[in-house]
Order: structure tokens, then sequence, then C-alpha cells
């Protein structure tokens, strides 16, 4: 007879392979296709045995993005572990502004590509989902991409350290850091889930320099400004 810790693992195996499965048919088909049936199906399982697991696809849809939660805030600790936030002088020509940017948005966005290649499918449905027809699915992921804003714009305000900017302007900029480097990476890959190494890495490039654009465009109109 199986001890009760044997029966948790085998419990936790069972949900990850079910939530694997899912992310699979997601990938092919779209979160909207699925059925208790498709996923348990794929997972190898017995439909009844689904609910042993998860009440309906949804509460599984809610685990998921719980997944991707965690994920990416381990994305944000380790990216604002190695930005190192602009120091922009008055009299900075936007150039010098520039070569202070880089310092903060090529971390930022090499961290979130690594993100994304650990968990392609779990991070492309995170985001992807975030707009779609499945309201708990659809609140969870708001509510965590909210929580996501938040703590980087407490980053860019760090003491001594943070962007010369208002708070609702960090906001603003935070909130489209986090789009662009979500839409950029993700838009580039070949399909959900899969994308070549070169193509990462032109991907990559490409929102660094977005990035750049949206950085260099805030503190030069706040320079301006204030001169």
């Amino acid at each position: 007879m199986a001890s009760r810790n044997e029966a948790k693992q085998q419990k936790e195996k069972t949900s990850r392979t079910l939530i694997e499965s899912a992310l699979e048919l997601c990938a092919e088909e779209g979160y909207a296709s699925l059925s208790l049936r498709s996923v348990a199906r794929k997972a190898g399982i017995a439909p009844t045995s689904f609910y042993r697991h998860f009440r309906e696809i949804d509460e599984m849809g809610v685990a998921m993005a719980d997944q991707a939660k965690d994920m990416l805030n381990d994305w944000l600790t380790t990216a604002r572990k190695k930005m190192t936030l602009p120091l922009i002088k008055p009299k900075d020509t936007s150039e010098q502004i520039l070569t202070s940017i880089k310092q903060l948005t090529r971390p930022f966005a090499e961290t979130f590509t690594a993100c994304f290649n650990d968990n392609p499918r779990l991070i492309h449905l995170f985001f992807q989902e975030r707009t779609g027809c499945a309201d708990p699915l659809r609140a969870a992921i708001t509510d965590a991409v909210d929580g996501l804003i938040r703590n980087l714009t407490e980053i860019l305000k760090q003491p001594g350290k943070a962007l010369p900017c208002d708070a609702e302007t960090t906001a603003m900029i935070a909130e489209a850091m986090i789009t662009l480097v979500s839409r950029g990476i993700m838009e580039s890959s070949l399909s959900p889930g899969v994308q070549s190494v070169e193509h990462a890495k032109r991907a990559t490039e490409t929102t660094i320099q977005k990035l750049n654009l949206l950085l260099l465009g805030a503190l030069i109109a706040k320079q301006t400004k204030q001169g």
C-alpha cells in the first residue's frame, strides 16, 4: 500500500502531466479549444480522474497562470540584480543617455528571453490569454501582470537611482516595458513555444532597441521640460 507521501507525489506528478498536456494542446489549437476529455486523453488518464486534480478546465487554467506568475516574479528578481538604472545628468547628450539606458534594457530583455525559453508554452499562454475569453483565467493573469508592473515601478523608483520621472510616468514606463518585452519575444517565435536560437537572438535585439527608444524618449522629454 502506497504511503501518504507517495500518494501525494503521484498526485502532483499527474497534475503536472495534465498541465503539460494542456499546454501542448493550447499550442496546437488554443486555450478555448480545451476540454476535460481532450486534456485527459492527452495525459493518458481516464476523464473521471481529471476531477481528482481540478474541478474544471478553468481551475487548471488558473493553476497554469499561477505557475507562470511565479516564473515571471523570479525573472523580475533576476533582472533587478543585473539592471543598472541610468544616471542622467542635466547636460547629457542623447548618446550619453542612450549608453546609460542600455545598462537597464539589455539585462531586462535578456533575462526575459531566458525565462521564456525555460517554458515557452506556459509564458506564451499567460500573455496570450490576458485578453482571452475565460473570465477566471483572464482575471488571474490581469492580477499577476498588475503585480509585475507595480514591482517594476518600484525598481525604477529606487531611492538615489530612480528614473527622473514622476510616479505616474514611471508606472506607465513600467507597463510599456513589460508589454514590449512580452510581445517582442513571443510574437517573433516561429509558433507558440517554438523558437530557433538565432531567431531568439534577433527578437531580443529588436526588443532592446524598442525599449531603448521608449526610455530615451521619456528621459529626453523630461530633460527638455526641466530645461
